[in-house]
C-alpha cells in the first residue's frame, strides 16, 4: 500500500513538473521595446530628421544574440521617406543600413539607445507613417518565439507652398494690337505636400485682363496652366503699356503666397521708330558728315531695316543741292521689340559738295523702312540738316557818312551810303537785319532783303529800303544794320545810319491887305525880294544833293541805274530804285520867273525859316519819246540775287525808261524771264 502511494506521489510530481517546464517554455526569452520617445512616435518636417530609440531585454538565463531589422524601407522611400539603423559599439554597421546583424544582450540584462533614424526628402508627402522594426533571436529556432515586430509611428508636417512662372516657351512681357488682346500662360506650381486649392488675383492693372479659371485645385508637388488675357483698347497707341501683377494664394494656409509681374505693349504691324542723336551737323566743304540714329522695332516679330534719303534740298524745296552732294544709307536688323541706341548700321553718312558755299544749309528729309519676304512695309520720316563750314568774315561799310537827309514820304534805298562785304576765302550766305533805335521809327517803312550770298572776297551794295511820314518831317532817326555770317552766326559785323528828316513848308500864303494909295508899284517890294530868295535857295539845294549822290562811293561819274541788275527785292516798287536827287522835272526858266500877281501884298512880317520852293511849271501830259519804237519791246530779264518770286525790281530799257517788274512765279536768282514795253 505504501508503495503504491509513493508510485503515485512520483508519478504526480513529473506530471507536475512536465506541466510546469511547458508553461515555463511558453513564456518570453526576451523584450523589445519602445526607449525613447516611450510611445514610440514622432513628428517630423520636410527635408528632416528624427531619431527614435528602441531597447531589447534579454529574460533568458544565458547571453543572448539578436537580429534587427526594418521591414517596410520600400514603402517609406515612395513617400519620401528613409529609415535606417545605428547602435553605439556596433563598428561593423553600414550607413544607412537597415538591417542591424548582430546585438548581443547578458542574461537576465537590457541593451538600450538602439536608434532608427528617419529622414524626409523635401517631396516628402504630408501624413502619418509607421516604420515596422523586427527583432530575431538569432539562438532561437521557433518561428514563434524568436521574432519580436513593433511599430514606429511618424507624422509628417504639412507643408503649405505655392509659385507662379510662365509656362515654358512664353514670355512675361507681352504684345498687343491695338483693338485686339493676347493671351498668357502662367502655371501655378503646388510645392506643398498635400493636395491644395489656389485663388488666382488680378490686380494693378488699367486694361481689360481675365483668367480663364480664378482658383485651382493641385496635387502635391505638381503644377497646372492658367491662360490670362488683355484685351487692349482702340484709343491706345504705341508706346502705351499696362502693367498687372497675378497673385496666388494657397487654400491651406494664408501665408503660401507668390506673385507674377506681366508686362504689355502695344505694338505696330512692322512699325519702326525712328530718332536723331542729333537732327544737325556740319562740315567743311568736300568733308562727310555721320548721322546716328536711335532705331525701335515696334514689332514683336524680328524686322528687317532701311535708312534712305527721301528728299533733300537747297533752302526751299524742290531747290536740290548740286551733283557733288552724295548720301549713303544705313541697313540693319532688328529683333522683336529690340532697340538700337548706339552708333551701328543705323548711321548714314552725307558727303558735302567740294564746290558749296560756306554758310550753306542742306534740309535733308530722312526716312526708315522695314519690310519683310512679303514687302510688308512700314516707314516713318524725320528732317535733318547740314551746314556748310568755312572761317567767316563779313564786315559792313560805309564809304562815306552815317549822316543822311531824307524827305518825307518817299521810298529812300541806302545801298550808296552802306556797302557789305565779305572778306573770308570762302562764300558765305548773310542775313541782314535792321531795326531803329528805341523811341524811334515807330511809323516809318523799312523793308529789308533776304540773305544775300556774297563770294570769298566779294562786295555788295545793302538794298534797304526807308521811308520816313509826313509826321516825322524836322526830325531823325537812326537805324541799326546787322549782317550776321550764315556759316557762323557768331560771325557779325553792325553799322549805324541817322537820318534827318527834311522839314515840310506850310501852305498858307500872305494876309491879304489894301494896298496902298501913296505906292504906286502894285507889288510890295519887301514881298517880291521874299520870291527871288525862295528860288535861288531852292535851285542851291537841288543842285547840292546832286553833287552829294553823284559822289557817293567816291566817283562823280557813278550812275544812279547801276544797281538795277543787283536789285535784292524790294517789295515796294516806290523803293525800287535808290534816289541821288529828287525826280527829274523841267526846271523853271531861269529868266522869267513868274510874275507877281495883282493882289494885295503880304504883311511884314519876317521871311519864314525855310520857305517853300517856287511850284514848277506844267508838265506835258504824254511826252513821247524821242525815239519811240514803232512796235512793241520784249525784253529779256536776269533775276538779281537775292530776289525771289513775287518781289518787284527796277529795270532801266535801252531807250533810258524806268520799269517796274513783278519776278514771275518759279524764277529765282539767275534765271530769266522776258517782258513786253
Amino acid at each position: 500500500m505504501t508503495g503504491v502511494r509513493t508510485l503515485t506521489l512520483v508519478t504526480l510530481l513529473i506530471s507536475i513538473s512536465f506541466f510546469l517546464g511547458e508553461a515555463t517554455a511558453d513564456e518570453p526569452e526576451f523584450e523589445f521595446r519602445f526607449d525613447d520617445p516611450t510611445d514610440g512616435s514622432g513628428d517630423i518636417d520636410a527635408d528632416s530628421t528624427l531619431d527614435l530609440k528602441v531597447e531589447i531585454e534579454n529574460l533568458f538565463t544565458d547571453p543572448k544574440d539578436f537580429q534587427l531589422d526594418i521591414t517596410n524601407d520600400g514603402d517609406l522611400q515612395s513617400s519620401g521617406l528613409r529609415a535606417w539603423w545605428s547602435h553605439d559599439g556596433q563598428t561593423s554597421l553600414s550607413s544607412e543600413s537597415t538591417n542591424l546583424g548582430s546585438v548581443d544582450v547578458g542574461k537576465n540584462a537590457t541593451v538600450g539607445n538602439i536608434t532608427v533614424t528617419i529622414r524626409t526628402t523635401e517631396y516628402a508627402l504630408y501624413g502619418e507613417y509607421n516604420v515596422d522594426l523586427r527583432c530575431r533571436d538569432k539562438d532561437d529556432s521557433d518561428p514563434e518565439t524568436r521574432d519580436q515586430t513593433i511599430q514606429l509611428t511618424v507624422n509628417v508636417n504639412e507643408k503649405a507652398e505655392v509659385s507662379l512662372v510662365i509656362a515654358e516657351g512664353g514670355t512675361s512681357e507681352g504684345s498687343v494690337d491695338v483693338g485686339g488682346e493676347t493671351t498668357y500662360q502662367v502655371q501655378v506650381n503646388n510645392g506643398g505636400n498635400r493636395q491644395d486649392t489656389f485663388n488666382l488675383v488680378i490686380s494693378s492693372n488699367d486694361w481689360d485682363s481675365s483668367f480663364s479659371e480664378n482658383s485651382v485645385t493641385i496635387d502635391a508637388f505638381s503644377n497646372q496652366i492658367v491662360t490670362l488675357t488683355v484685351s487692349l483698347e482702340s484709343s491706345a497707341d504705341y508706346g502705351d503699356s499696362d502693367k498687372l501683377t497675378i497673385t496666388a494664394t494657397s487654400g491651406n494656409s494664408n501665408d503660401a503666397t507668390d506673385t507674377l509681374d506681366l508686362d504689355t505693349y502695344v505694338r505696330v504691324y512692322y512699325g519702326i521708330g525712328l530718332d536723331a542723336v542729333s537732327q544737325s551737323g556740319s562740315g567743311e566743304p568736300g568733308s562727310t558728315v555721320t548721322f546716328n540714329f536711335r532705331i525701335l522695332n515696334k514689332w514683336s516679330e524680328s524686322i528687317n531695316y532701311e535708312i534712305v534719303k527721301k528728299d533733300w534740298y537747297r533752302g526751299t524745296p524742290g531747290n536740290p543741292p548740286d551733283q557733288g552732294w552724295s548720301f549713303t544709307d544705313g541697313t540693319g536688323t532688328l529683333d522683336a521689340f529690340e532697340e538700337i541706341t548706339t552708333p551701328s548700321s543705323s548711321s548714314v553718312k552725307v558727303t558735302i559738295s567740294s564746290s558749296a558755299d560756306a554758310g550753306e544749309v542742306v534740309t535733308i528729309i530722312v526716312q526708315a523702312k522695314v519690310s519683310d519676304d512679303n514687302d510688308n512695309v512700314g516707314t516713318i520720316e524725320l528732317e535733318i540738316e547740314v551746314r556748310v563750314e568755312g572761317e567767316y568774315n563779313v564786315q559792313l561799310v560805309l564809304p562815306q557818312s552815317d549822316q543822311i537827309n531824307l524827305p518825307t514820304g518817299q521810298s529812300f534805298s541806302i545801298s550808296n551810303y552802306i556797302q557789305l562785304k565779305n572778306f573770308a576765302k570762302v562764300n558765305d550766305l548773310v542775313t541782314i537785319t535792321a531795326s531803329f533805335e528805341a523811341g524811334q521809327g515807330a511809323d516809318w517803312t523799312l523793308i529789308t532783303p533776304d540773305p544775300i550770298s556774297i563770294e570769298a572776297s566779294g562786295e555788295k551794295p545793302l538794298f534797304i529800303s526807308v521811308t520816313a511820314p509826313d509826321s516825322a518831317a524836322g526830325g531823325q532817326a537812326t537805324l541799326k544794320i546787322r549782317a550776321e555770317s550764315g556759316g557762323d552766326p557768331s560771325v557779325y559785323d553792325e553799322a549805324t545810319l541817322t537820318f534827318r528828316v527834311d522839314t515840310i513848308a506850310t501852305a498858307s500864303g500872305p494876309e491879304t491887305d489894301q494896298l496902298s494909295e501913296e505906292s504906286d508899284f502894285p507889288v510890295d517890294p519887301i514881298w517880291l525880294v521874299s520870291i527871288v530868295l525862295i528860288i535861288g535857295l531852292g535851285s542851291a539845294a537841288v543842285f547840292g544833293l546832286q553833287q552829294k549822290s553823284k559822289g557817293a562811293f567816291g566817283g562823280s561819274e557813278q550812275s544812279v541805274d547801276d544797281f538795277s541788275d543787283e536789285w535784292a527785292g524790294m517789295e515796294n516798287t516806290g523803293a525800287a530804285v535808290p534816289q541821288t536827287a529828287p525826280p527829274p522835272q523841267a526846271p523853271p526858266s531861269a529868266a522869267a520867273p513868274p510874275p507877281p500877281q495883282p493882289q494885295a501884298p503880304p504883311s511884314t512880317a519876317a521871311v519864314p525859316q525855310q520857305p517853300a520852293p517856287a511850284p514848277p511849271p506844267p508838265q506835258p501830259q504824254a511826252p513821247p519819246p524821242a525815239a519811240a519804237p514803232a512796235a512793241p519791246m520784249i525784253l529779256t530779264v536776269t533775276v538779281p540775287d537775292g530776289v525771289m518770286a513775287g518781289q518787284q525790281i527796277q529795270i532801266k530799257a535801252p531807250t533810258g525808261q524806268l520799269v517796274n517788274v513783278k519776278v514771275p512765279e518759279g524764277c529765282g536768282p539767275g534765271s530769266q524771264f522776258k517782258i513786253q514795253i
